[in-house]
């Protein structure tokens, strides 16, 4: 039987093999991820929906891979706003920074795994201060640069004999992120709207 070590839940020898497989053959590692936002007839509210994806061009559908988010607002904003029986729903920034999280966790944890660093405990806090002046049309969308102010993030890891190389290793190795990238650099996006006839109900 080959000799097996197991990490955090990783086999060693077979995270070995896919690394290298994905830098010989970069196209079976490429992955096509989407998400679906259905509004629920109340303003702000929305479910978002996951499911099926794209690994090596190759279509992912499955029934156990159906995630469903209820998003929304914060309870006092609705009221503030008006809104009938508010509600207390995650925001989607909130999400969005969720997210962010997650990806970090990952990212530093590969970048322990293949640095040697043992750790025991990893932690990150993320944090933004928003400004939703021309979400609510108070400005205009040539002032979305001022949407956001002082984004901070906050890694705590935890290990035996830690040392700051290792605590410099792992910040740089957040630059790894997909997350990260997705909200730090620039990306060309652009809403295409498709309109629908439907007869109003009578």
């Amino acid at each position: 039987m080959a000799h097996e070590t197991i990490e955090h839940g990783v086999n060693l020898e077979q995270y070995g093999t896919f690394v290298e497989n994905m830098t010989k053959k970069p196209d079976e590692a490429m992955l096509g991820l989407g998400a679906r936002g259905v509004a629920e007839g109340r303003a702000m509210h929305t479910l978002a929906k996951l499911d099926a994806y794209k690994y090596g061009g190759e279509d992912i559908r499955r029934e156990t891979r159906e995630f469903t988010f209820q998003l929304g607002a914060h309870k006092e904003v609705e009221a503030d706003a008006g809104f009938v029986d508010p509600a207390d729903r995650p925001e989607p920034v909130e999400v969005a920074l969720a997210g962010l999280t997650g990806c970090i966790n990952a990212t530093v944890g590969i970048v322990a795994m293949e640095n040697d660093i043992d750790l025991d405990g990893l932690e990150t806090t993320v944090g933004v201060d928003l400004d939703p002046r021309v979400l609510f049309g108070v400005h205009g969308t040539e002032r979305s640069d001022e949407t956001y102010d002082n984004f901070e993030i906050d890694i705590d890891v935890s290990g035996p004999d830690l040392t700051d190389e290792d605590a410099e290793t792992l910040r740089e190795g957040v630059r790894r992120s997909p997350v990260f990238n997705l909200m730090a650099l620039s990306h060309e996006m652009t809403p295409e709207v498709r309109t629908t006839d439907e007869p109003k109900a009578a």
